[in-house]
């Protein structure tokens, strides 16, 4: 399982872009992907190949939306050695914390 971090930016449509990132989050709900969205981009797990065929159509929905320009930015996290997700890589971190708060560090 894969872990996508993407933000998508329309260019040369003004400084509000959230009607371009909603378009492409509803390209994203329409798929089976696990998905969060953050303040700065959004992340997306499951299979890379369908990841990147999603990546491309919320691109293109950009584009669809009467935007001239657009960058996406993607980075990869494919761990083939164990499962990995969203979820379990956030508990991972929150268990190091909890450990180091009862240790009293």
């Amino acid at each position: 399982m894969a872990i996508v971090e993407l933000s998508i930016v329309p260019l040369g449509v003004g400084a509000g872009v959230s009607r371009f990132v909603a378009g492409a989050v509803r390209v994203l709900e329409k798929t089976g992907l696990g998905f969060e969205l953050t303040a700065m981009g959004t992340i997306i797990s499951g299979d890379l190949d369908e990841i990147l065929a999603t990546v491309r159509n919320m691109h293109e929905s950009c584009f669809d939306a009467g935007a001239v320009r657009v960058l996406t930015q993607i980075r990869i996290d494919d761990r083939r050695d164990k499962d990995s997700s969203i979820e379990r890589k956030i508990r991972s971190v929150r268990e190091k914390l909890d450990a180091d708060r009862m240790a009293g560090g």
